[in-house]
């Protein structure tokens, strides 16, 4: 699969035997197929996939780009206002580097709450 940032193909990592991800070796940023983000925030494993990096850089410029159904993704807004980016053709889910994390660490300190 080519990444939605870079086209850099991407390569599958399996992370603690739990779940399979997609990660981009050259931006860093990480697919998530349907089902599998909620798995992974069932888990705590956000912080495993990205090595606990958060988002420092900015925002990429352009759209992201679902290669598998050759459209454009459409620009998300999640928790702590973090942008990733959705496919309505596949619903796969693609973060920039640190924005997994980021997401992940807004929600697990709101739930504290």
């Amino acid at each position: 699969m080519k990444c939605p940032a870079c086209a850099t193909e991407m390569v599958e990592v399996n992370i603690q035997h739990a779940v399979m991800v997609d990660r981009c070796t050259k931006c860093g940023g990480v697919v998530l197929d349907k089902g599998e983000s909620e798995m992974i925030e069932a888990l705590g494993l956000s912080h495993v996939i990205e090595g606990g990096e958060v988002a420092t850089h900015q925002h990429r410029q352009g759209t992201a780009h679902c290669y598998e159904c050759d459209k454009d993704m459409a620009a998300l807004r999640g928790a702590g206002d973090v942008e990733f980016d959705w496919c309505d053709g596949c619903e796969r889910l693609f973060f920039d580097r640190g924005e997994l994390t980021a997401i992940s660490g807004f929600t697990d300190s709101a739930s504290e709450f």
